[in-house]
């Protein structure tokens, strides 16, 4: 059995190497950036964000941060889209810049676009998460949902394409009839059920888990139908990319690593980012 002390200096083995691993990581970054600065100083390196899972609230504020973190490393910015095909026109027509959007909408472009997948969003050490649809009623008949609202913190077309996936193609009409409720997040999606401003709501399965911990009795009174893991918020790049997108890909990378950086990742709902491996791309290609 090891003492307190041989498991401290333990902890302090990892964190040290761990430690050195980020200084070495931001050291790189650096002497990256003094290579690429000639190259860089002509043009602005971008990059796009459009995720209809989230309903964030302030695009300026969310703009400035990204910003000004962004600008301590060379002429990048930050542009976030509240309008898909204005952000698609953009997926189309830029190649100075990397993109970042849902799993879900990846998934629906990778074969109209020449893009590829890079990272996959992080949140508790995981790189998927579940949406459940939670009701106060019986959802044995999925018929019996035809007509019904449903609150949810995602667009209204992500919120429809997400319950096609759950339901089944074949309950497109069922879909299509329902009345989205927007919310600002997805425990007011919840809360909105709880009060009978909604028959449903569509969360993730995280989100469903703090109510059971704020609200035991609400949380007992629904019943629900759990998705398949999907993945998080994923950084496209356009195929063969120039290198100075691959310098912005590793400014991205290494946000976790700067406390400025890990807030700004809070403000889009992510601790990190991974990169993509075998399990994610069959995920994506599913």
């Amino acid at each position: 059995m090891k003492s307190r002390y041989s498991k401290k200096y333990d902890r302090g083995i990892i964190w040290g190497r761990y430690g050195l691993l980020i200084t070495f990581r931001l050291w790189v970054c650096i002497l990256l950036l003094s290579v690429f600065s000639t190259a860089l100083a002509n043009s602005k390196y971008t990059i796009y964000f459009y995720n209809p899972e989230t309903n964030i609230n302030n695009f300026a504020l969310l703009k400035s941060e990204f910003d000004k973190y962004l600008s301590d490393y060379g002429p990048f910015q930050f542009q976030p889209f509240s309008d898909r095909d204005t952000f698609e026109k953009f997926l189309f027509e830029k190649r100075d810049g990397v993109f970042l959007l849902s799993s879900w909408h990846y998934r629906d472009l990778m074969r109209k676009y020449p893009i590829e997948s890079v990272f996959v969003g992080i949140v508790n050490g995981k790189s998927t998460h579940k949406k459940v649809l939670s009701t106060k009623e019986s959802i044995a008949n999925i018929d019996s949902l035809r007509g019904k609202s449903v609150a949810s913190s995602g667009s209204e077309d992500y919120t429809k394409n997400m319950l096609i996936q759950m339901l089944g193609e074949e309950r497109v009409d069922i879909v299509d009839s329902l009345k989205i409720l927007t919310v600002p997040k997805d425990i007011d999606a919840l809360m909105a059920v709880g009060f009978e401003m909604a028959n449903f709501a569509l969360s993730t399965e995280s989100t469903l888990t703090k109510l059971l911990a704020i609200n035991p009795k609400q949380y007992g009174m629904l019943k629900q139908l759990v998705s398949k893991e999907t993945l998080l918020q994923i950084v496209a790049v356009p195929k063969q990319p120039d290198e100075n997108i691959k310098f912005l890909l590793t400014i991205i990378e290494m946000m976790e690593a700067a406390p400025v950086g890990r807030s700004n990742l809070k403000m889009i709902s992510l601790d990190g980012w991974k990169k993509i491996g075998e399990a994610e791309r069959m995920l994506l290609e599913e």
